[in-house]
C-alpha cells in the first residue's frame, strides 16, 4: 500500500477542508495589508533572523506575503489559481491536496533554513545580500506555479480562457509556466531565489514519486472515466460534479436473493432489474444496510453519508466485487482484483 494512503487511513479526517479557498483568503488578506498597512508585513515575513530569535510565527505567515502588486491582472490570477486548486482538491481529495500545498510550505520552510544556515556561515559580502532577500522571495508564488504545473500534467487537454480571453489548453499554459521557471532560474544570480524555485519543484516531484500512480493521468484512464460518467448518467465533463448522493451507481444485490441481513430491498417501482442504477431502481434492487444504518461506506477512508452528508459515493468498474468509493477516492485508489490490489 502507497504512504499516502496509509497516512490517509490514520490521519485523513483531520485535513483541512476548503484549503484552495483558504489559501486564496490569506492572499487576498496579505494584498489588502500591503495597501492599506504595510508596515505589518515585516512582521510577517520570512525573516531567518528574527525566526532564529525566537519569532517562530514567521515560518507560516510568510504564506501572506503578495508575490507582487496589486492590480486586475492580480485579481484575475487569485481566481485562476483558486479554480485549478479547486478542481485538483476535488479530484485528488482533500487529504492528497492537503499534503501537497503544506507539504510545499514545510519543504520551503526546513530548506530557507538550511541555506540560512550555510549563508551565515560564511561571513561574505554576497552571503548578506543573499540573506537579505528572504523576505523578498519567500512566498507562495513558486508554489502555486507548480500547481498550475500539477493540474497541466492531470489535464492536459482542458480549455480554459487565459485572462477571461485567450482560449488556450492546459498542456501549453503548463509547457509555458515551465519555461518561465527555468528562465526565472537561469536569470536569477542568487541563491535565495534558486533555492526558492528548487524547493517548489521538490515538493511537486515528491508529491508523485510518493502517490506512485502516474497511469491515472494517461489518456486510456481519461477514456475509460468518461465512459464510466456517461454509463452512470453523470455526463457533463469531468468538472461536472458526482450529482445527488448514491445515484449512477451500481447496486448490490443480495447473496441469498432475499433481501435479509444486511441487505435492504428496495421496492420503489417495477420493470427493472438488479444492479440498475440507482435514480432507476427497480423491484430486484438491494441497498446494503451497515450496522451503524449507513447505506454508502467508502472501501479506503471508510467514512458514511452519516459522517457528512456532502460525500458522494460511486462503485468501481474495475475493481472486482462490490467496491464503493467516495468522490475523494473514486479515481485516485488502486484498482482491487480478487480481493487484492
Amino acid at each position: 500500500m502507497k504512504l499516502l494512503e496509509k497516512m490517509e487511513r490514520k490521519i485523513g479526517k483531520y485535513a483541512i477542508p476548503n484549503l484552495p479557498l483558504i489559501m486564496i483568503l490569506m492572499e487576498a488578506v496579505g494584498y489588502t495589508l500591503s495597501v492599506v498597512a504595510p508596515n505589518v508585513l515585516n512582521y510577517l515575513s520570512f525573516d531567518p533572523f528574527a525566526i532564529a530569535s525566537g519569532q517562530v510565527w514567521r515560518l507560516i505567515t510568510w504564506v501572506l506575503m503578495p508575490p507582487s502588486r496589486l492590480n486586475i491582472f492580480t485579481v484575475i490570477m487569485l481566481f485562476f489559481y483558486y479554480w485549478i486548486a479547486r478542481m485538483l482538491a476535488t479530484t485528488w481529495g482533500d487529504f492528497y491536496f492537503n499534503v501537497y500545498l503544506l507539504g510545499g510550505i514545510v519543504i520551503t520552510d526546513i530548506g530557507m533554513m538550511i541555506l540560512y544556515a550555510v549563508l551565515n556561515s560564511m561571513s561574505s559580502g554576497v552571503s548578506a545580500v543573499n540573506l537579505m532577500m528572504f523576505p523578498m522571495y519567500v512566498n507562495l508564488y513558486y508554489i502555486q506555479t507548480t500547481v498550475l504545473l500539477a493540474f497541466a500534467f492531470s489535464f492536459p487537454n482542458t480549455q480554459v480562457l487565459l485572462y477571461f480571453i485567450i482560449p488556450i489548453k492546459m498542456s501549453w499554459l503548463g509547457i509555458f509556466e515551465g519555461v518561465m521557471l527555468v528562465y526565472d532560474f537561469i536569470r536569477v544570480s542568487y541563491m535565495t531565489p534558486r533555492t526558492v524555485i528548487l524547493l517548489a519543484i521538490l515538493n511537486l516531484v515528491l508529491y508523485f514519486l510518493m502517490t506512485k500512480d502516474l497511469r491515472r493521468y494517461t489518456p486510456k484512464e481519461f477514456a475509460r472515466r468518461a465512459n464510466y460518467r456517461r454509463a452512470t448518467g453523470q455526463g457533463g465533463g469531468f468538472f461536472s460534479g458526482f450529482g445527488s448522493r448514491g445515484s449512477g451507481g451500481r447496486q448490490k444485490q443480495s447473496p441469498s436473493g432475499t433481501g435479509t441481513g444486511p441487505w435492504q430491498r428496495q421496492n420503489t417501482g417495477a420493470g427493472q432489474s438488479a444492479g440498475a442504477p440507482a435514480g432507476r431502481r427497480g423491484a430486484g434492487t438491494y441497498t446494503r444496510i451497515y450496522p451503524n444504518g449507513a447505506r454508502h461506506r467508502c472501501t479506503i477512508c471508510g467514512r458514511t453519508e452519516l459522517e457528512d452528508d456532502r460525500l458522494e459515493f460511486r462503485f468501481c468498474s474495475k475493481c472486482e466485487g462490490n467496491h464503493e468509493y467516495c468522490q475523494d477516492h473514486l479515481f485516485t485508489h488502486q484498482h482491487i482484483k480478487n480481493d487484492k490490489v
